[in-house]
């Protein structure tokens, strides 16, 4: 029963039932999963009170996935509460004021009903000795876990059931909620295959060290753009606009070298996308669900398109238009080869936002310019936006009103949606036509790589899709100084290494087994293993020695500066440089809340006054209050 309703939320209806008959053998398994989960209950006193704990922690699970699956279309996974500190940043987006009150009312009624039964249960009490109901316990455990463990093997070992999932969405419908839960939080990292030996990978690197092509004689800036939620939306089938909305990505596709790029995720997965460009690592070769922002990353460095490229001398940038804690960007940049990152808490206040609260993307041109202009010698630019970001309202936000129209689009409650998606779009294709026009000015060698990093939140199947894939965005390579255009078809792993081997670029043992090994047909075989190598094993490709250092990570381009503190009226008056509405003042330590920002070059706190000896302080936070950089003045005598 407890299965059926948790299949139930799962397929969001009734059909969750159907599995039963449908699919009995992976129910029986699931139910199986289930069942040794309640076992736990036989080693407690209050054994009923722990079979109803269980069971309530498998029905919140299955609802936070129901209400997941509204949000995005990638199921919940274990991995998701490494992102809960993320998460809580954008419920308010997703989940309006009574919904919360409702799940908080929800939540305390919880709490009271299992606190009443552990008032309430029967107590088992057995005149045996504790080791011997310990043993009698025990093997009763054993026996169903044996069990489980037998059918969900032999399943696994004859076909019926997968232990990659290559879509999760898919396996979550197929395999039941239960199953690939647990198999989120069993499977993490990449697994270590048969294959890896030391002399395994000198084999690999044998072969790559042989293959080393010329090197480059020239160094153009390199600049990747990853766009959130956008691909053209005249791929959907039937659907009509009352004016192109990307005309400059049509031009710039049709002249430059374009093509359908496959991303690890849909509806949502951001830093996966992010983090498989730049390292050139395959996300399938990790466990169902994770986010190596969250997991190897937070700890170990990892080869990368940064690093690779500071070793050509390049300078190493990341930018983004939110916030720097968002995924934990501000720390495992300093893990991916960069020199600086600039979040939205270093850019100038003035900045647009769309009715939902994302900064608009036009503001990432004079960012892009600013780092390219704080160098002198070859710049890499990682850039990472957000305007395209759901969730999308259901009704025209008051004072939108959107330039183009949308009709025929196949899922009418969503037809608002998608308008507002697309006028969205619209505006972060003039940005495209924008930036290309600012670097098509600069007299620098410049190549500019753009993509979506996945499909937006809708109800897109194969089918309703031109090109067939929901897993399919678009990337193009423009450059100032006439690359020749060859259009190709690539994973997002492949990217980097496919521009790069374009500009005569190899670095890096992954950069260079995907230029060199993409066609061969153990080339995904290789792959993982030389993944597993550099990551959890023996780093026996870099001689058991990993080479890339954390940076020293600068949080923004420009310094925030104080230059002067001074009494004014009932007014502390802090004059310096590139302050904005994240700039917090402290005064010996203490936060001053009712700081007022008045320019970029001032700031003035009321009602207080300074003496000799005072530190003044202001720190650069985001809305999560964690404190991103710190600038300190001593007042002098």
């Amino acid at each position: 029963a407890l299965n059926a309703v948790i299949e139930c939320l799962n397929n969001r209806g009734l059909t969750g039932l159907l599995k039963i008959f449908t699919s009995p053998v992976i129910f029986l398994m699931n139910t199986l999963i289930i069942m040794t989960t309640l076992s736990i209950g036989l080693f407690f006193k209050r054994r009923i009170f722990v079979y109803v704990l269980m069971a309530v922690l498998w029905i919140i699970l299955a609802f936070i996935n129901f209400v997941v699956l509204y949000s995005r279309k990638t199921p919940f996974t274990a991995m998701d509460i490494y992102l809960i500190s993320d998460a809580i940043k954008v419920i308010p987006l997703y989940i309006n004021v009574f919904q919360m009150i409702l799940i908080v009312v929800g939540i305390i009624a919880v709490i009271s009903g299992l606190v009443m039964l552990f008032k309430r249960t029967k107590v088992y009490t057995q005149e045996r000795p504790l080791y011997k109901q310990l043993l009698h316990s025990g093997f009763k455990f054993a026996v169903i876990f044996l069990l489980t463990y037998a059918v969900a093997a032999s399943l696994i070992i004859n076909g019926y059931v997968q232990t990659h999932f290559g879509n999760l969405a898919q396996a979550y419908k197929q395999y039941g909620f239960v199953y690939c839960f647990t198999s989120s939080i069993k499977d993490r990292g990449i697994s270590k295959s048969k294959e890896y030996s030391e002399e395994y990978i000198d084999g690999i690197k044998d072969e790559l060290d042989e293959n080393v092509p010329d090197a480059s004689e020239t160094s153009p800036n390199i600049i990747f753009v990853q766009l959130e939620s956008f691909f053209d939306p005249k791929l959907v089938k039937g659907v009509t606009f009352s004016s192109n909305p990307t005309p400059n990505l049509d031009r710039i596709m049709k002249e430059y070298s374009s093509g359908y790029l496959s991303v690890p995720c849909f509806g949502a997965g951001t830093a996966n996308t992010e983090f498989e460009v730049q390292t050139g690592v395959n996300l399938d070769d990790f466990g169902p669900g994770e986010y190596p922002y969250r997991t190897v990353m937070q700890s170990k460095t990892c080869e990368s398109a940064a690093y690779d490229l500071r070793k050509l001398g390049y300078s190493t940038h990341a930018i983004h238009n939110n916030d720097a804690t968002f995924y934990d960007r501000y720390k495992v940049f300093s893990h991916l080869g960069y020199d600086t990152f600039t979040s939205i808490e270093y850019m100038d206040s003035d900045y647009q936002k769309t009715p939902l609260g994302w900064a608009k993307d036009k503001m990432l041109t004079a960012q892009i310019k600013k780092a390219l202009d704080s160098t002198e010698g070859a710049d890499y630019i990682f850039t990472i936006s957000v305007q395209g970001h759901g969730d999308y309202p259901t009704t025209m936000t008051e004072g939108f009103i959107p330039g183009i129209t949308v009709s025929g689009f196949f899922d009418e409650e969503e037809q608002v949606q998608f308008e507002y998606y697309v006028n969205q779009i619209h505006e972060m294709d003039t940005f495209i036509g924008e930036l290309t026009n600012m670097l098509s000015r600069r007299n620098e060698e410049t190549v500019l790589v753009m993509y979506g990093d996945h499909l937006p939140t809708f109800n897109f199947t194969n089918d309703t899709m031109e090109n067939g894939d929901i897993y399919q965005t678009e990337y193009f390579i423009w450059s100032n100084y006439g690359l020749e255009k060859k259009d190709i078809d690539l994973q997002a792993y492949q990217l980097s290494a496919a521009v790069f081997d374009r500009l005569g670029i190899s670095e890096g043992y992954i950069m260079k087994f995907h230029q060199a090994k993409h066609n061969d047909a153990d080339y995904l075989k290789k792959l993982k293993v030389l993944e597993y190598d550099i990551l959890y094993g023996d780093k026996q490709i870099y001689d058991g020695k990993v080479p890339y250092v954390a940076t020293d990570l600068k949080m923004g381009i420009d310094d925030i500066t104080i230059d002067e503190v001074y009494d004014y009226k009932d007014y502390v008056c802090i004059s310096g440089k590139n302050f904005n509405d994240f700039s917090t003042v402290y005064i010996n330590n203490k936060e001053q809340e009712n700081a007022e920002l008045i320019s970029s070059t001032m700031i003035r706190v009321p009602k207080r006054s300074i003496k000799s000896g005072d530190e003044i302080a202001i720190a650069q936070r985001g809305n999560d209050k964690i404190e991103l950089g710190r600038t300190t003045y001593i007042v002098p005598n």
